[in-house]
C-alpha cells in the first residue's frame, strides 16, 4: 500500500480530510490534477460557518494573512431596488479568493504530514477486497486501504465507481473580477428574475461578480455576452458598475444546483461536491465542503481503527451528512423558491426590513450558525409570510 488514505482534489473538502487524518497520523497523499496555486470559478464567501470550520481546522490566522478580510452581514437587493443589509447573529463571513484559501488549506494539509501530488489526472479507479487502486493518464498508480473522493462537482472518480448523480436542471454562473469605486467590504446579493448576482467586494477598489444565469442565457453567446446582456436585469448592480474596470478575463462553470451521490461505498467515501451539491445562492458551498471533509475524515478513521471498511462499516456517514446537511438544504431550496420571483421576493424583502430580527435568524440559518429548524418553525413561517404569529 502506498498510503492508508488516498484523497482526490485538493479544494477545502479534500485539504481539510487530509489535514484531519495527517495530523491523527494516518498516511494520507492527496492528488489534484491541477498545479497549485490555482484558481477556480467561485463567489469567494466563507460564511460564519464556513469561518468557525476554518478556525477549528487552525487555519483561519493563514488565511487572514493571505488577506481575507471580515463581513458583518450581508446587503441583498430585490428585483424592485428594495435593500436589506441584516447582520449575521453569531461571528462574521470572511472574503478570500479561492486562489489564496485553498492554497492555505493545502499547505497546512501539507505541514500535517499528507504527502500532495499535483498535476495528478485521475483516469481510471478500481475498489476491491484488498484496496482502491487510481491510475492517472501518465499510467501513474496509487494504491491504499480507503480512498475519499472531494474531486468537485464533476467528480471523475464517482462516475468511474458507478456513484456519481447528474444535475437534471441548473444555472450556470459568469464572473469576473472588477475594479470598483466602492472601497467598503461587503458581500451582496442581488436578486433577478430567474437570475441572481453574488458580490465579493474585498475593499480597496476590487471586486468578484459572479451571476447565475439560466443556462438559455449562454446559448449562442460567449460568458462576456451574457454577463453583458443579464446586467440590466439587476438595474441597482448595473448602476454600481458603472464606473467599474474589469481587471480578469470571465470565468464559466456549470451547471450549478442541487444534487446528491450515493457518498458511501466499499472502501469509498465521497466528500464536498463530489457528494452532494448545492445550488450557490445562499453562499453555503465551503462551510458543506469544509464540514463535509472533516466528517469523512473522521468516519475513514474510525473505519481504519476497526478494519471495517465495507459500504456499512462506512455507512456512518452518510447518516452523519443527513442529520448535518439535510434541514440546510431544505431551506436553501425553499429560499431558491422563492428569491427569484420577482410577483413574491420584493414584498418578502420589504417584511425582512420592517422585522429584522427575522432577517437576522435567516442569515444565521443561511450563514450556517443556526439551526434550520428556527426558520421551518410554523411560528417562523407565520411571521414571515402572514404578520405576527399568535402565541399561546
Amino acid at each position: 500500500m502506498d498510503a492508508d488514505v488516498l484523497i482526490v482534489g485538493a479544494g477545502p473538502a479534500g485539504s481539510a480530510a487530509a489535514m484531519q487524518l495527517a495530523r491523527n497520523g494516518h498516511r494520507v497523499i492527496l492528488v489534484d490534477r491541477a498545479k497549485f496555486p490555482r484558481d477556480k470559478p467561485c463567489g469567494d464567501y466563507c460564511d460564519p460557518g464556513a469561518v468557525h470550520a476554518i478556525e477549528q481546522l487552525g487555519c483561519l490566522p493563514d488565511a487572514l494573512a493571505a488577506g481575507a478580510v471580515a463581513i458583518p452581514g450581508m446587503r441583498i437587493v430585490a428585483q424592485d431596488g428594495t435593500e436589506l443589509s441584516p447582520s449575521f447573529p453569531n461571528g462574521r463571513g470572511l472574503l478570500l479568493p479561492r486562489v489564496r484559501l485553498d492554497y492555505v488549506l493545502l499547505q497546512r494539509a501539507a505541514s500535517a504530514g499528507a504527502e500532495i501530488v499535483d498535476g495528478f489526472r485521475v483516469n481510471e479507479v478500481a475498489a476491491g477486497a484488498d484496496g482502491v487502486e487510481i491510475r492517472d493518464s501518465r499510467d501513474r498508480r496509487l494504491k491504499a486501504s480507503l480512498l475519499i473522493a472531494a474531486d468537485g462537482m464533476r467528480s471523475v472518480t464517482a462516475r468511474r465507481l458507478g456513484l456519481y448523480s447528474e444535475v437534471t436542471s441548473g444555472r450556470f454562473t459568469v464572473g469576473a473580477y472588477f475594479e470598483v469605486p466602492d472601497t467598503m467590504a461587503r458581500g451582496e446579493l442581488h436578486l433577478g428574475p430567474g437570475l441572481y448576482c453574488g458580490v465579493a467586494r474585498f475593499g480597496r477598489g476590487r471586486a468578484n461578480v459572479c451571476m447565475a444565469l439560466p443556462r438559455e442565457r449562454l446559448k449562442g453567446r460567449s460568458p462576456e455576452q451574457a454577463f453583458s446582456d443579464a446586467l440590466p436585469s439587476l438595474p441597482v448592480l448595473a448602476d454600481d458598475l458603472a464606473g467599474a474596470r474589469r481587471i480578469s478575463a470571465f470565468r464559466s462553470s456549470g451547471p450549478v444546483g442541487f444534487r446528491t451521490s450515493r457518498a458511501a461505498s466499499n472502501r469509498v467515501l465521497l466528500a464536498g461536491d463530489a457528494a452532494m451539491q448545492i445550488d450557490p445562492m445562499t453562499g453555503q458551498g465551503i462551510c458543506f465542503a469544509l464540514r463535509s471533509g472533516i466528517l469523512a475524515a473522521e468516519t475513514a478513521a474510525n473505519g481504519l481503527t476497526t478494519q471495517n471498511l465495507s459500504r456499512q462499516g462506512l455507512g456512518a456517514y452518510a447518516r452523519r451528512r443527513a442529520v448535518e446537511f439535510g434541514r440546510k438544504v431544505t431551506v436553501a431550496r425553499m429560499l431558491q423558491s422563492l428569491a427569484l420571483r420577482p410577483a413574491v421576493t420584493p414584498s418578502l424583502v420589504r417584511r425582512l426590513v420592517a422585522r429584522p430580527e427575522l432577517a437576522s435568524q435567516l442569515l444565521g440559518v443561511t450563514g450556517d450558525v443556526l439551526a434550520p429548524n428556527s426558520v421551518l418553525h410554523p411560528h417562523y413561517l407565520w411571521d414571515l409570510f402572514v404578520g405576527h404569529a399568535p402565541r399561546a
